[in-house]
């Protein structure tokens, strides 16, 4: 999900109005939103949701779906800064998970789901080779481990396409394992 703010002056029926654009991208489509000054603490005013340039013509013509507007994020450039300095880097997700021991355990599914959907977040268009160079694990061997991650329940599907949220038991995994791939309670 890449996206930005800036600050932006623009003409509405000749009126000129100051405030904050947001953008993000969503799979196949932009998302920009825009607060007025003064009214940065609050949701957006308006949202604007249109296909991406570079948008596959037959993704769009599927229409914008709920979960396109579910994904859409409408924190405040602050809010989110915060959120970020809360949660772990991507690059720390990653060394973590190259850390850790080989097989399917319930800790490397859910820190092979996190980085995943870090991956497909920051809107990489082929999160699995992404997740290759991380691993050094081929691609299809991956496409299983994120498969036994769905059906042992740390990652939501998205029908047709890359995507995912974390479940509420990946979090709770994640919470236990401290950098290094170590469960806390092997670090007594």
């Amino acid at each position: 999900m890449g996206g930005g703010f800036r600050m932006l002056l623009t003409m509405t029926d000749d009126v000129p109005r100051e405030g904050i654009t947001t953008t993000q991208r969503i799979g196949p489509w932009v998302v920009t939103m825009y607060r007025p000054i003064g009214f940065a603490a609050g949701g957006p005013q308006e949202i604007r949701v249109e296909p991406a340039g570079d948008a596959d013509p037959q993704e769009i013509a599927r229409g914008i779906s709920s979960t396109v507007l579910r994904q859409i994020v409408t924190a405040t450039p602050g809010e989110l800064a915060r959120q970020a300095s809360e949660e772990p880097a991507l690059d720390d997700l990653s060394d973590t998970l190259r850390q850790m021991p080989k097989g399917l355990s319930d800790e490397y599914l859910a820190f092979l789901s996190a980085v995943y959907v870090r991956v497909v977040e920051v809107g990489q268009r082929a999160p699995i080779q992404d997740l290759e160079q991380v691993t050094g694990t081929k691609q299809a061997t991956l496409k299983g481990h994120l498969r036994a991650a769905r059906q042992r329940g740390f990652l939501t599907k998205v029908e047709g396409k890359a995507g995912g949220q974390l479940t509420d038991k990946a979090h709770n995994v994640l919470k236990r394992v401290q950098p290094g791939g170590v469960t806390a309670e092997d670090a007594r």
